[in-house]
C-alpha cells in the first residue's frame, strides 16, 4: 500500500483481564492475539509498523517483532497521548493507519477496502464504523451525509445520542499533517482526565477537514477486555475458520464440537467427526476421515487415510496414503508408509514404517533409553504381533513377522519370524531349487 505507517496501540494495563499472562499473548486458535493484528498490518505496511507499548510488554514485543519500531507510553493518559508517543518514529508525509492490538478479528479485506477508498478519493481521513443492535458501551458516530461530525462516548452521551446505532470502531486512516495538526487540541477535561483520540473527529469537522467513514460488521471490531470477551471472540473466530473449511468442500459433522487452528489445512471430501481438536501445523489431504475425539498437532495426513477415534498425532507425524490409525493409537515424530495399519492401543515414536506394515494391538516402540531418543525402522510388508515391544534403536527388515508378546532388541533380517525375546524361529525366505 502507498506509504502507510501502521500504529498498533497496546499500552493499556489489561486490568480487567484476570490472567497472569497479558491478553495480547493469549492464543486465539493457536496464534497470539497480537499476531493476528500484526499479520494484517504487515499486509498493509510491510515492516513500517509501530507498536505503542507499556513498560510491561515492550521487551516481549521487541523480541517477537524485531523488524518493527516500539514507542513507550510512559503514563496512561489516553489514546491521543499514545499516538503522540509514537510521533518521533513517523515520517512527515506518511499516511497513518491506527489499529488496536486487542481487536484481532478486523478483516484484511476491510482494511484493504479502507486504504483503497482513502487513496482513490484523496481523503484527509477515513474511519470505520458499524451498526449495532445493542450499541451500549460504544462511542456513537454523529454524521452529516458521508462526513463524520463527531464521536460521543457513552459516558458523555445524551439520551437521544444513545439511541444512535452507528458506533465507532476505533480504526482510522489519515494524513500525517491532519493528525498532528489537530491532535494537540484534544483536551483531557473529562471524567477520566484522559485525551481521547476520537475527539479529533469533531476538531477536524470544525476545521473543515472532516473524516468520512465506511461500514464493517460489528463482530470484526469486538475488543478483548475480559476473559469473557476472549471467549466470545474465540467462538466467532472458530465459526469463521470452520465455515471456510466447509466452503472448500470439507464435511464437518456437528461443527460446534470441532476445534481447528488458524493454519489448519483440510482437503476436499475429507470428513471431520465430532469432538476433534486440530492444533497448529496440521495438513490433511483429500478424502481423509478424522474420527471423534482425535487430537492432531504438527502432522501431515495424506489422501485416503483414516485417523481415530481417540487417536493422537503428535508433532512430526507423517501419515501416508490409505493408512489406518485406529483408536487409542499415539504417533510421535514418525513416518507411516502407504497402506499400513495401526488399528488400536499402540505407541509409535521416532519411527519409520514402510508400506503395508501391520502393527498389532498393544505394540510400543521403546524409543527412550533414559538419555536419548532412538529410532525404530520397520520396512515394507512387516507384521508386528500383538503386545510386541520394539526396543530402539532397532531395524525390522522387510517381509518379517514377530509373534505376540515379543521383545525385540536386535535387528531382524528380511523374511524372518521372531518370537519371545529376540528368538529367531526360522527364516521365511524361500530357498532356491
Amino acid at each position: 500500500m502507498t506509504n502507510i505507517t501502521t500504529l498498533i496501540l497496546i499500552a493499556g494495563k489489561s486490568s480487567r483481564f484476570k490472567s497472569n499472562k497479558s491478553k495480547i499473548f493469549h492464543e486465539l486458535a493457536g496464534l497470539p492475539v497480537i499476531d493476528h493484528i500484526y499479520n494484517k498490518a504487515k499486509k498493509i505496511s510491510k515492516n513500517n509498523i509501530i507498536f505503542v507499548c507499556n513498560k510491561n510488554n515492550i521487551n516481549t514485543l521487541k523480541k517477537r517483532f524485531n523488524n518493527c519500531k516500539f514507542a513507550l507510553q510512559k503514563n496512561q493518559n489516553g489514546t491521543a497521548d499514545a499516538v503522540l508517543s509514537a510521533k518521533k518514529f513517523i515520517k512527515n508525509k506518511s499516511n497513518i493507519l491506527i489499529l488496536f492490538g486487542d481487536v484481532p478479528l478486523v478483516a484484511l479485506s476491510t482494511l484493504k477496502k479502507m486504504t483503497n477508498i482513502f487513496i482513490k478519493d484523496k481523503l484527509p481521513g477515513l474511519m470505520i464504523a458499524f451498526d449495532s443492535t445493542d450499541p451500549s458501551g460504544y462511542g456513537r458516530v454523529i454524521t452529516k451525509g458521508k462526513k463524520v461530525e463527531s464521536v460521543v462516548e457513552e459516558l458523555n452521551a445524551s439520551p437521544n445520542i444513545k439511541k444512535i446505532s452507528l458506533c465507532n470502531a476505533g480504526v482510522m486512516l489519515c494524513k500525517y499533517e491532519l493528525l498532528f495538526s489537530f491532535i494537540n487540541k484534544i483536551s483531557n477535561k473529562n471524567k477520566q482526565k484522559e485525551k481521547y483520540l476520537p475527539d479529533i473527529f469533531a476538531i477536524c469537522h470544525q476545521n473543515k477537514k472532516s473524516f468520512q467513514y465506511i461500514l464493517c460488521k460489528e463482530e470484526e471490531m469486538l475488543g478483548i477486555n475480559t476473559l469473557d470477551d476472549f471467549n466470545k471472540v474465540d467462538e466467532i473466530y472458530q465459526n469463521l475458520l470452520i465455515r471456510n473449511l466447509i466452503e472448500k468442500g470439507v464435511i464437518i459433522i456437528n461443527p460446534k464440537t470441532v476445534r481447528v487452528s488458524y493454519d489448519t489445512q483440510v482437503g476436499k471430501n475429507s470428513i471431520i467427526e465430532p469432538f476433534v481438536f486440530i492444533k497448529n501445523g496440521v495438513k490433511i489431504k483429500n478424502q481423509v476421515i478424522v474420527k471423534s475425539h482425535s487430537v492432531l498437532e504438527y502432522s501431515i495426513i495424506r489422501k485416503g487415510s483414516s485417523i481415530g477415534p481417540f487417536a493422537r498425532l503428535r508433532p512430526g507425524s507423517v501419515i501416508g496414503e490409505n493408512v489406518k490409525i485406529g483408536n487409542f493409537v499415539e504417533i510421535k515424530n514418525s513416518k507411516i508408509g502407504n497402506k499400513s495399519t495401526i488399528s488400536h492401543l499402540s505407541y509409535i515414536g521416532d519411527s519409520q514404517l514402510g508400506k503395508n506394515v501391520n502393527i498389532g494391538a498393544g505394540t510400543i516402540t521403546c524409543n527412550f533409553d533414559g538419555k536419548n531418543k532412538n529410532k525404530t525402522i520397520i520396512e515394507d510388508n512387516v507384521f508386528i504381533g500383538t503386545n510386541t515391544s520394539l526396543i530402539a534403536p532397532v531395524i525390522i527388515r522387510k517381509n518379517s513377522k514377530t509373534g505376540a508378546g515379543s521383545v525385540i532388541k536386535k535387528n531382524i533380517p528380511s523374511n524372518s519370524l521372531v518370537v519371545g525375546f529376540d528368538r529367531l524361529v526360522k527364516s521365511m525366505k524361500r530357498k532356491k531349487k
